[in-house]
């Protein structure tokens, strides 16, 4: 018998060995990093899990949280800024009052 089948033989022998293959085909290389993953390998996962906060700053990753507060900060300055353009109209009213006050008295004296 070759030594391919030797080894054919004896890896099957365990129904476990078989499923597991199966279900895992083997490494996954991650593109650019000469980096096989077994997909039954943690240490990324792990990795991650430990440093994630400086993986997103290293990374300029955007979390969900930030944008829900991104948003609040956008609603709070637009409302600003629609209250300023009334503050604006407000004052633009004022200002031709006073001019046709100042025109009345200028033309009474």
């Amino acid at each position: 018998m070759s030594e391919y089948s030797e080894d054919y033989g004896k890896k099957k022998e365990n129904i476990l060995d078989t499923i597991q293959e199966m279900l895992f085909p083997g490494d996954i290389e991650i593109e650019g990093t000469g980096y096989q993953r077994s997909l039954l390998d943690r240490r990324i996962e792990k990795y991650l899990d430990k440093h994630f906060d400086e993986y997103i700053r290293e990374y300029g990753l955007v979390r969900e949280l930030d944008l829900e507060v991104y948003e609040d900060r956008f609603i709070e300055i637009v409302r600003g800024i629609k209250e300023i353009h009334e503050f604006q109209k407000d004052t633009d009213a004022q200002l031709a009052e006073f001019k046709r006050r100042l025109d009345a008295l200028e033309k009474k004296m």
